[in-house]
């Protein structure tokens, strides 16, 4: 009995990781293609930098855009750890 419940562990744990591996990677192939993703946890949206920045956040990872005023946009995907490239780009002017 007790080795069907480490099993049981085992298989469940490897589940959810490769159910999580493959939403990143489905995110990310829509984030290439400007569309937001599947589940986003949190949102903000705010003016600032002479534009429009939108932020998602979802499990480790967060999709953002930023429409500048000449009708151009920034688009990326990024770990939830690292820096904001549209701080590091635009935060100095």
């Amino acid at each position: 009995m007790e080795f069907i419940k480490k099993y049981l562990i085992k298989i469940i744990i490897f589940v959810v990781f490769v159910s999580w591996v493959s939403l990143i990677l489905i995110d990310f192939f829509r984030a290439k293609d400007m569309k937001k993703p599947l589940i986003c946890l949190s949102e903000k949206s705010e003016k600032k930098y002479n534009g429009e920045y939108y932020e998602c956040t979802s499990f480790g990872y967060v999709y953002f855009e930023f429409a500048k005023e000449d009708e151009t946009k920034d688009y990326g995907f990024r770990a939830i750890f690292s820096p904001d490239p549209i701080e590091k780009e635009y935060g100095n002017e």
